[in-house]
């Protein structure tokens, strides 16, 4: 138990220092990147044959470092008659926005090709705290055999005083 223990906390402590390094990465990379508004040049929806699952393929343009370029986004969709796909006029008047990292800063994040699209303008970030609740399950897994370990042993040894006493 000592050692389910030990690795358990060691792995809690593994969780922890990955979390960090993932959390300061991701800060670096929102620090570093701007976003902007992009506009929808095509849109092709494709349903699925057999499943009620609809492959959606967006065309986007948007301004980057002053030049025109565009980006692909892939999603699946889910359908049914009480709840029908969009349209493409739909989808081609929603406003998106992508987020980039200028060629002037691109050494000050570990993710310099990394380009986001999302509906909103603000990043949310890839990780967020997963990496602390995982860190945190394991220290806890690691803490509570312990403190149950001590809590049996100490009973342990007070049955096998009273027992071998018993024999002198």
């Amino acid at each position: 138990m000592k050692a389910i223990s030990i690795i358990s906390i060691f792995v809690g402590v593994i969780f922890g220092s990955l979390g960090i390094r993932s959390y300061l990465r991701d800060n670096a990379y929102k620090k570093a990147s701007i976003t902007v508004k992009a506009s929808v040049k095509s849109v092709d929806i494709k349903p699925m044959s057999g499943k009620a699952v609809a492959s959606i393929r967006r065309v986007l343009y948007y301004i980057r470092d002053g030049v025109a370029d565009s980006t692909e986004q892939n999603y699946s969709e889910l359908y049914t008659n009480n709840n029908p796909l969009p349209s493409e006029e739909e989808l081609k008047s929603k406003s998106l926005y992508v987020r980039y990292v200028p060629k002037n800063r691109r050494s000050e994040t570990a993710f310099p090709d990394r380009v986001l699209v999302s509906s909103n303008e603000e990043y949310e970030g890839y990780y967020n705290r997963a990496m602390f609740g995982q860190m945190f399950a394991f220290l806890l897994l690691g803490l509570m055999i312990r403190l149950w370990r001590r809590k049996n042993n100490r009973h342990n040894n007070d049955y096998q005083n009273k027992t071998s006493s018993l024999f002198i």
